[in-house]
């Protein structure tokens, strides 16, 4: 009995651990504009979308085309803590919070800067 009571305040304590490692999400559900900017151009000012926020589920949407990247939806996914290099990203699978490699143009998911409102993407350069 006493072995299965330390095994759940283990157990509970590792979620806990886990959860409080995790930043609380930085912005509110909403709508709000964001630069779609390319990591291979890092200076180029890249190109304004709609983001839409609900809960930890986002929307991009391009209101007009730009280079390669036509209007309309260009991206859904979950936003997630990749506690590795402490960023959020945009994620399709839980394995992505755990990717080797994320953002600019590496084979990992793209990144979200909330201060300065970027969403990096390895596309859709001058």
């Amino acid at each position: 009995m006493k072995q299965g009571a330390a095994s759940i305040c283990l157990a509970v304590a590792t979620l806990s651990g886990q959860a409080q490692s995790d930043p609380v999400l930085p912005i509110k559900s909403g709508e709000y504009i964001f630069q779609h900017r390319d990591a291979e151009f890092p200076h180029s000012p890249g190109f304004p979308v709609r983001v839409v926020v609900r809960g930890n589920q986002i929307t991009v949407i391009n209101p007009k085309p730009y280079g390669p990247i036509p209007s309309g939806l260009i991206d859904q996914a979950t936003l997630m803590w990749h506690s590795r290099t402490k960023q959020w990203i945009l994620g399709y699978a839980e394995s992505d919070r755990d990717a080797p490699e994320v953002g600019g143009c590496s084979a990992g998911p793209n990144t979200i800067d909330f201060e300065s409102r970027i969403i990096w993407t390895c596309e859709g350069g001058p």
